[in-house]
């Protein structure tokens, strides 16, 4: 057992191991509690879609020459989850249909803004799946903010969330 207690604490050294697991704590405590109210909304797939969003903004931003691609990527990402999830309601085209539309243009945009700009030798899988080497400081504390934001509001409006979902 003090052989894996050591072990852990060997990898625990490296910043990168300790971001990774601050920030995958975060994202699975705030997926589990989400989790259920969107499946049941039928938006399962919403994660995936806003990925995809988040994809082909990161490619403009990274066109556009922004080191800080989260100026871009951030507010269009929640601009539209929020789209989504309103128009949603309304629409003829629902849920994971609406997201599957989203998901393929957004990606569609991103490939072929990423291709157009700097060739096909860009390898698109290292944009979109990215690595835990590239987490910051900066990455972790706006994981942080964002983390204890979504608790908050989940908290203060259970009531309702139970109410819309059940």
């Amino acid at each position: 057992m003090s052989a894996l207690f050591d072990k852990l604490a060997f990898y625990l050294q490296y910043p990168f191991v300790r971001y990774a697991l601050i920030v995958g704590v975060l994202v699975s405590l705030c997926s589990s509690l989400l989790g259920v109210t969107l499946v049941l909304k039928r938006f399962s797939f919403i994660g995936d879609g806003l990925s995809h969003v988040a994809f082909g903004a990161m490619a403009i931003a990274a066109v556009a020459g922004l080191t800080n691609d989260m100026i871009i990527v951030l507010p269009v990402t929640i601009v539209s989850a929020v789209l989504l999830l309103r128009s949603g309601q309304d629409a003829k085209v629902k849920g994971d249909a609406a997201i599957a539309i989203i998901s393929s243009a957004s990606l569609a945009i991103g490939v072929i803004t990423v291709s157009l700009t700097t060739g096909m030798n860009t390898e698109v899988s290292s944009y979109m799946f990215g690595s835990i080497l590239s987490l910051s400081r900066s990455d972790t504390v706006l994981s942080i903010l964002l983390s204890v934001t979504v608790l908050i509001l989940f908290i203060l409006f259970y009531p309702r969330i139970f109410a819309v979902t059940f």
